[in-house]
């Protein structure tokens, strides 16, 4: 189980709020992601989390996250989970209640119970599909789950596409050049979408206007 904690003393005070979020635009990128255990720590859709507010037994309880992405506090009402670690969700409930409720509050995020977490490998793979992942999981490994690429793949060109809270994004690959030692193994997360490309192919992700054209290349 994952712990995360936030916040350094507690007291009650009053004071205002203010929140917000954006949509962050389509990014295609030639290799180099961060790994380690924070993108594999990421929350999902309907994980399990235990939110603890120190000395404040109102406000500690379990909730599950759900088919939007949020988890629903007393006080703060909707908090967007889905995406984020639980260190950063306790940053953004800290804040939330600092801003108008508590001042210093601390608070700890465990994921108590994570839902399925599975991936989609799809493009000139042997066998293309949904697969199970755990943590630490990374693109070459994900590759492998399909049976590698057929006899068909480009390897230079293999999306990682990904929708997190900050909204979706694809990066491009070079299996050979990772297999080379000379790029990293991204770590993929639950919900990725990993695109093999045909040889000799003119469209792929990086020429596409969006990334729904490649969504369309999936098995429903």
């Amino acid at each position: 189980m994952l712990t995360a904690l936030s916040g350094p003393a507690l007291s009650i005070d009053n004071e205002s709020q203010s929140p917000a979020a954006g949509v962050a635009p389509l990014n295609v990128a030639t290799a180099s992601n961060r790994t380690g255990a924070a993108a594999d720590n990421r929350i999902g859709l309907k994980d399990t989390l235990g939110i603890d507010v120190f000395d404040v037994p109102a406000l500690t309880q379990t909730v599950q996250v759900d088919n939007g992405g949020y988890i629903n506090l007393p006080l703060i009402g909707q908090v967007q989970a889905v995406g984020r670690t639980p260190n950063e969700l306790s940053a953004d409930i800290s804040t939330a209640l600092k801003a108008k409720y508590m001042k210093d509050p601390i608070v700890t995020v465990a994921i108590k119970e994570a839902a399925s977490k599975k991936i989609t490998v799809d493009g000139s793979v042997a066998q293309p599909g949904v697969y199970e992942i755990g943590p630490g999981t990374t693109l070459m490994q994900a590759v492998a789950l399909a049976h590698g690429p057929d006899q068909v793949a480009d390897v230079h060109h293999v999306a990682i596409i990904r929708t997190a809270a900050e909204g979706r994004s694809t990066s491009v690959y070079d299996l050979d050049e990772i297999r080379e030692g000379k790029s990293i193994d991204p770590a993929v997360r639950p919900d990725d979408v990993v695109v093999v490309d045909v040889s000799g192919s003119r469209k792929f992700v990086r020429d596409f206007g969006s990334v729904i054209s490649v969504l369309g290349w999936l098995h429903p």
